[in-house]
């Protein structure tokens, strides 16, 4: 147990109140202005489930493993790793390291981290990628853990890059979450300033950043702010009027506006988040139309999905034949989308005994463009399926699926990973996150723990092709289109490119002139 007195300085790391700069405009020198597309869940890093706060956070915090630019998993705060046995894995942590309070990391900090993301009592939406043979953490000495599976685990590097940044014990045990979800305290290149709800967070460079040698680098600029701003049209406009600097999400009937002012520096930059977009089926019980697999293949048949793509999100997007895109360890090229046949929609229909069809309901989030949502219900509308859309802000709607309150479908974006095995968990995987089993394929399960059990990548990526056919054939979802990042960027922002793999940003390489 710490001293009372050093208890009581690692207490003081709380942000202060007094002192904060102002929420600055745009053309502020040294100051970042990003419009994103929501408010962040939290700030708690393990209860953040979407792009917004995913930039916030990895900008704040590191993990042990991350992604780089490339998509390429790269080590951070685990400088290497081996395999003393089929079912363990050993990470060499970096020394030296320590958090915005002071704290130093070492092996405590990532058992501390992981069984607290772990803790059912956090109810973190992450938790669920987490791998079923997960046995539990050893702390071998100050620099080095062991991890234990009940069988060889492959799929552990893409749950930690994407779910399970490093946090300070004393700090994260000693305050409410109240506390922790409003002032974090990580290891990253940015450390937290402060947070105004719905309208504002504030960051600034961390002048000791142990990674400057790593894919993220040091912060070129001082401050960033990151703002939440739903409306598409606002966001442009705060882009072209100099309000923001960058702002996520262009709508695809701004892009050619963006494009037409490409002479005074605006530029539109995309980059693919190997992420699905699609409508997830979510059936309660065997009794449900949509638990009828014929009921799933009618409705991918019912959407015109290649006049959504095209009309819609203006050609930025590709038709996807199943979960496993084009990026994504074991992508088969072969697997031809769903053709658009409400004929045979209806005649599917009538076979799983709904000759005039039913009635749903299906869960958007706020911080999404309404029309593919819109489009969709309408042409269900056509084969007598009729879909009542419910728009939640985006923690509810993110809070509704992870306690599998949500409606009987949803529309979802979801990915990011090159290795399916963390989608899987959250969508398919028998005895997965999910909690009713009405939603999971048994044969798609096999292959995904065959997969998850061996390091051989080609091995793997036939196991996943075949999870494609699978998953083709009883689909989980209305199968949409890739999702491609598109970013305005205005024109003092200097040194940024969209990234691979993800659909968030890390400001560290951006400058301004």
């Amino acid at each position: 147990m710490l001293p009372r007195l050093l208890l009581a300085i690692l207490l003081l790391a709380l942000p202060a109140t007094a002192n904060r700069p102002p929420a600055a405009g745009a053309q502020s020198s040294n100051t970042l202005v990003i419009d994103t597309t929501a408010e962040a869940e939290s700030l708690d890093p393990a209860l953040v489930a979407q792009a917004s706060g995913f930039s916030v956070i990895n900008s704040i915090f590191d993990n042990l493993v991350e992604r780089d630019y490339s998509g390429a998993l790269v080590p951070m705060l685990a400088e290497s790793w081996s395999f003393p046995d089929a079912n363990t894995i050993e990470f060499k942590l970096r020394q030296g390291v320590t958090f915005h309070n002071g704290e130093p990391f070492n092996a405590a900090s990532v058992k501390f981290s992981i069984e607290r993301l772990l803790d059912p009592n956090l109810n973190s939406p992450l938790r669920g990628g987490w791998p079923q043979t997960w046995q539990g953490l050893e702390v071998v000495d100050d620099y080095t853990v062991r991890f234990h599976f009940s069988a060889p685990e492959a799929t552990i590097f893409d749950t930690l890059a994407q779910s399970a940044a490093m946090v300070p014990p004393v700090y994260y045990s000693s305050n409410s979450e109240d506390v922790l979800a409003a002032n974090p305290v990580g290891a990253g290149p940015f450390k937290f300033v402060e947070s105004v709800r719905d309208d504002h967070s504030t960051l600034t460079a961390n002048p000791t950043y142990w990674g400057v040698d790593t894919y993220k680098g040091a912060a070129q600029v001082q401050t960033v702010i990151f703002r939440p701003v739903p409306a598409a049209s606002t966001r442009v406009s705060d882009l072209l009027n100099g309000t923001a600097d960058m702002i996520f999400d262009v709508a695809p009937d701004d892009i050619d506006t963006l494009r037409g002012r490409a002479g005074d520096g605006f530029q539109v930059v995309t980059g693919n988040s190997a992420k699905l977009q699609f409508v997830q089926f979510m059936p309660k019980k065997a009794t449900d139309p949509l638990a009828d697999r014929r009921v799933r293949q009618a409705l991918n048949m019912a959407v015109d999905v290649q006049s959504i793509i095209d009309n819609l999100f203006k050609g930025l997007g590709r038709r996807e034949a199943s979960p496993i895109m084009e990026g994504v360890l074991g992508y088969d090229p072969t697997l031809a989308p769903y053709e658009y046949n409400p004929t045979f929609a209806k005649q599917l229909l009538a076979d799983a005994g709904y000759p005039n069809g039913f009635s749903a309901t299906m869960d958007l989030a706020n911080s999404d463009d309404p029309a593919a949502a819109n489009a969709v219900v309408g042409q269900l509308s056509q084969v007598g399926v009729n879909v009542q859309s419910r728009t939640f802000d985006v923690g509810t709607f993110n809070t509704n699926w992870s306690q599998d309150k949500s409606g009987d479908m949803r529309m979802a974006r979801w990915g990011g990973l090159q290795d399916p095995a963390v989608f899987l968990n959250f969508t398919t995987v028998c005895g997965g996150f999910l909690a009713d089993q009405f939603a999971c394929d048994q044969d798609a399960t096999n292959l995904a723990k065959q997969a998850a059990s061996t390091f051989d990548q080609d091995v793997r990526a036939g196991l996943y092709s075949q999870v494609a056919h699978l998953l083709h054939d009883d689909p989980m979802g209305i199968y949409m289109s890739n999702v491609l990042s598109v970013y305005g960027v205005g024109p003092r922002v200097q040194g940024w490119r969209g990234p691979t793999g993800r659909d968030y940003l890390i400001p560290t390489n951006i400058t301004l002139q």
